[in-house]
């Protein structure tokens, strides 16, 4: 009749046992060589969710914050724009008082008239040619535009900047720069008024864009912090403590060499007991 001895239970259990502390020994070093605590859903779905909607919050606020920051620009370049058309109108306003002199002769208003008209081309030509990224700033076009200047749905910061085009700089009822006319006393008077309305109508422009750019500045201001704050939190819930993660992992690198020096043994105690059975 054979003789069987049934040695399997305790290798196979030290085999489990060396198995289990290999894959924590695996997993542990994964953490430290990417940096965080949470590389799979297995690691920590729960974790996982709320590090993953933290980050997306923190990236929508970065690409906020550019947003606020193009709007800017584009703030700043449409005001020294103006400022430059305020200039314009204001060389107008001195050729028309020039002209409503009574010294002035019909040849030196023409003339005033000529240099009033090259003014009104240049300033035509801002009010077409100031443009950001292919769009016209001073021309009339750029009229209730939304910024997107937050990380969801419907955070956004209105801009509007009216045309500094010369016809549609002026008074409603003495006309608008376009027509100015200088070539008599009494419509030189006319030309003083309608060069200070138009000049009312840019600095009113450009004080609702300085509005504007103070909001920006504040908007940014607060994204910086909410998206500093947005990265710490999900740090904190994804990424691992380096200095833990490292004593985790020696300690467990000592116990699986241990497991594998135990399971060696094991496998060495089974054969010395069979040779000392059949010895007698």
């Amino acid at each position: 009749m054979a003789i069987t001895i049934n040695s399997n239970s305790s290798s196979s259990f030290a085999v489990s046992q060396l198995g289990r502390s290999q894959k924590n020994l695996s997993s542990s070093l994964e953490k430290i060589a990417s940096g965080r605590r949470i590389n799979k859903a297995a690691d920590d779905a729960a974790g996982m969710a709320i590090a993953d909607s933290l980050l997306s919050q923190a990236r929508g606020t970065g690409q906020a914050l550019r947003n606020a920051n193009d709007a800017i620009s584009m703030a700043q370049v449409a005001d020294s724009a103006l400022g430059q058309s305020t200039a314009l109108v204001q060389s107008i306003r001195e050729k028309a008082m020039q002209a409503a002199n009574a010294s002035q002769t019909a040849e030196t208003r023409q003339a005033l008239q000529d240099d009033i008209n090259k003014s009104l081309a240049q300033l035509d030509k801002i009010a077409q040619e100031t443009t950001y990224n292919g769009q016209q700033l001073l021309s009339g076009a750029f009229a209730g535009k939304e910024v997107q200047t937050g990380a969801n749905s419907g955070q956004t910061t209105k801009l509007s900047i009216p045309s500094a085009a010369a016809d549609k700089l002026g008074s409603p009822t003495l006309g608008n720069l376009s027509e100015v006319n200088v070539l008599s006393q009494e419509s030189a008077q006319t030309a003083i008024k309608i060069a200070d309305a138009a000049l009312g109508q840019i600095d009113a422009s450009r004080a609702d864009i300085g509005s504007t750019q103070q909001q920006l500045t504040s908007t940014i201001n607060n994204l910086t912090t909410t998206g500093s704050n947005l990265l710490s939190a999900a740090s904190t819930t994804a990424d691992v403590d380096l200095a833990e993660e490292t004593i985790n992992f020696t300690t467990m690198k000592v116990l699986t060499e241990a497991k594998s020096f135990a399971l060696a043994q094991t496998k060495n105690m089974n054969k010395q007991n069979v040779l000392s059975l059949l010895q007698g």
